[in-house]
């Protein structure tokens, strides 16, 4: 199943007001359960972190460790990660890293006997 993106400004404010967060030095995640198993994502990245460039790079990266991470992300959960100023000109490995990291806090990743029930053969 492909995870959608939330959209619209009251999603967002859900997720922050009745989920919960964790962080490291580069990335904040709120997460909050819903009743549905699908996932949504959101990126937010403040203009204080730098010019539209620079922005655009991080949440590509932060897209692309979530395509290649997805399969072991939980169902049923709408996610948002803001990008820290340390995030900035990390390469696409150190951004996973990071990514891996808040999911691992907040416990959104699958079990390895998950993981292997759902991979395809």
């Amino acid at each position: 199943m492909r995870a959608a993106f939330l959209t619209d400004s009251k999603d967002y404010e859900s997720v922050y007001r009745y989920g919960g967060s964790v962080a490291n030095e580069e990335l904040v995640l709120y997460f909050l359960e819903k009743e549905d198993s699908g996932k949504r994502i959101g990126i937010s990245v403040s203009r204080k972190i730098g010019a539209a460039v620079v922005r655009n790079r991080i949440k590509r990266l932060i897209r692309e460790a979530f395509r290649h991470n997805e399969s072991a992300i939980k169902q049923g959960y709408d996610l948002v990660f803001i990008a820290r100023s340390q995030l900035r000109g990390k390469s696409f490995h150190e951004v996973e890293k990071a990514f891996i990291d808040v999911l691992t806090k907040a416990r959104l990743l699958k079990g390895k006997d998950e993981e292997d029930n759902n991979r395809v053969h």
